[in-house]
């Protein structure tokens, strides 16, 4: 895999990204965090770099995050666990798009780059301003400022010729309401028939108490909307949606969690669940 991007110059302030955009800097601390340590759930230079560039405008912000290690280690492991379905996927797909939703500061195309796949970054507006100031371009990777409902993208996508596609929602799913979520299934159901989907889930435990567990609600404001005890009951919805691999966060790399969470998620099957990572064929 390479890295082909370099980082510029940064001039926006956090107070410049919206409620739920603001939620794209705990996952980016989580792969920072993780660089130096040796018992590392994955290692991400680029966002290393990416977070010490930032921490003059996000000291505070940053500061707020870590006092959550729990989520810092969820997000480590949701991003491990999504590199590798995708290289999975584009091992055995020559002619590959993947299309990230919502990607934040999220560095897909530097971890999983095979030299010959196009990738697609969507965003909103002021992420992908953001995005354009720390990312170079590259010529098989696009930023696309929009929300994944206006369908202005898809014809952008399709256009690269690619015959196989899949997509992934990192830390997307929780904060749209549920009708919201069998909408973006839909679509792409619709126009990316047998494309895969990557998502993650949160119980309805979990979404009843995320003010108290999760930094990136407790740090911006931004509210959980959706939760789902099984991932696969979204099948129900739509007989093209197929949920074919599902995984617990909790299952991974237990020594990184916290010594309460190991604890109790032991005993109990509702948290050891609670958060789930998903993989799925639509349509």
């Amino acid at each position: 895999m390479t890295e082909t991007a370099s980082v510029r110059k940064v001039t926006m302030t956090p107070t410049e990204l919206g409620t739920v955009q603001r939620t794209l800097l705990t996952p980016l601390v989580a792969r920072a965090d993780q660089y130096p340590r040796q018992d590392a759930i994955l290692r991400d230079h680029k966002a290393f770099e990416i977070a010490k560039r930032l921490a003059p405008h996000y000291q505070s912000a940053f500061l707020a995050i870590r006092r959550f290690p729990d989520t810092l280690t969820g997000c480590a492991i949701r991003a491990a666990v999504f590199d590798r379905w995708i290289r999975r996927f584009l091992d055995r797909h020559r002619d590959a798009a993947v299309i990230s939703i919502a990607e934040g500061l999220d560095t897909t195309f530097e971890r999983n780059d095979d030299g010959r796949s196009v990738f697609f970054e969507l965003d909103f507006p002021d992420v992908i301003a953001l995005r354009r100031e720390l990312f170079a371009d590259h010529p098989r990777r696009s930023m696309i400022a929009g929300s994944v409902f206006d369908k202005r993208w898809i014809d952008r996508v399709r256009s690269s010729g690619r015959n196989a596609f899949l997509f992934q929602a990192a830390g997307l799913t929780m904060y749209l309401p549920p009708e919201r979520v069998r909408e973006m299934l839909t679509l792409l159901a619709d126009h990316f028939p047998g494309c895969t989907f990557l998502f993650d889930t949160c119980s309805t435990l979990a979404k009843r108490n995320s003010r108290r567990w999760e930094a990136t609600v407790r740090t911006t404001g931004a509210v959980y909307q959706f939760g789902i005890d099984q991932a696969k009951d979204i099948c129900q919805w739509d007989s093209r949606f197929r949920v074919l691999e599902t995984e617990y966060m909790m299952d991974h790399h237990r020594r990184q969690w916290s010594a309460k969470t190991r604890f109790v998620s032991a005993l109990s099957r509702s948290l050891r669940t609670a958060y789930q990572l998903n993989r799925a064929v639509l349509g």
